[in-house]
């Protein structure tokens, strides 16, 4: 978790304070609303989903074939929220299971960067481990420009930091497949046994790490640059997503159950 905040923190030392604050704003409202009450906003949230994923295809149907740009949006965001909504269900467990393998995916892949004894086997393999959490601040900087031109911007830096990390994972590809592999086949599992916790906890997971990021980008708006401060007890961050993701689960499972008795009520009173 440290590792990926601190990356996300690096790459946005130069962004623009006006930009870190849009982003940082969102990212707390929308984690806040995953993390607390996603379960009970589940429709919605795949209708939402759907409506996005079905513009963005419609807008590649409308340059694919010279069509209308806005009318294709409209239509695919109509077609595919429909279609989210009916297949709500199916939808949700493949999620869960797409958060669950890449949760077990970035728990490897922060044990690899954070682990000495790997990090060795990296360099026998001629391809060096940088983990930027053993990193101070100018030497994060300085690698980022290293492995960017100086000129470029923030989409280039991205996908910079992206390839490093890509590289510094592919002497351990097997291992790190392996692991998303168990991450998909446990959730797969534990639906089975505990469906709704699974799904409240992914939505909570997913709501806690944008809180954490857009908390991450209000900060740094203000100069503070908490990973950083953080960097001699990054234990902490870890602990406090899972805790939180956790406590935002068992607050969804209370909500929902509490939602159920006044429907059944309201269903009496109109009979």
């Amino acid at each position: 978790m440290y590792e990926l905040l601190i990356r996300i923190e690096t790459l946005c030392l130069e962004a623009r304070p006006l930009l870190l604050l849009g982003i940082g704003a969102a990212a707390v409202i929308v984690g806040l609303l995953l993390w607390l009450a996603g379960a009970y906003f589940s429709s919605v949230i795949i209708g939402v989903l759907g409506a996005v994923v079905g513009s963005f295809c419609g807008l590649l149907i409308s340059q694919w074939f010279d069509l209308n740009p806005l009318l294709c949006m409209i239509t695919g965001a109509v077609l595919f929220c429909i279609a989210a909504v009916l297949f709500k269900n199916i939808i949700i467990i493949v999620l869960a299971v797409i958060v669950f393998a890449l949760a077990g995916g970035t728990a490897y892949s922060s044990f690899i960067l954070d682990n000495p004894t790997q990090q060795q086997e990296a360099e026998v393999s001629s391809v060096p481990g940088q983990s930027f959490s053993h990193m101070d601040p100018d030497m994060r900087q300085a690698y980022i420009e290293e492995i960017t031109e100086e000129e470029v911007g923030f989409s280039e830096k991205l996908k910079a930091l992206l390839g490093d990390a890509l590289k510094t994972m592919s002497p351990h590809k097997w291992k790190l497949l392996f692991s998303v592999l168990i991450g998909g086949f446990g959730c797969l599992l534990l639906i089975w046994l505990l469906k709704k916790l699974v799904f409240a906890l992914c939505y909570s997971s997913i709501g806690t790490l944008l809180i954490f990021i857009g908390t991450e980008c209000l900060l740094m708006t203000v100069g503070f640059q908490a990973c950083s401060e953080l960097q001699g007890h990054r234990h902490v961050i870890t602990i406090t997503y899972f805790l939180m993701a956790g406590s935002g689960a068992i607050v969804q499972l209370i909500i929902t159950r509490s939602r159920k008795p006044k429907e059944i009520d309201e269903t009496k009173d109109k009979e």
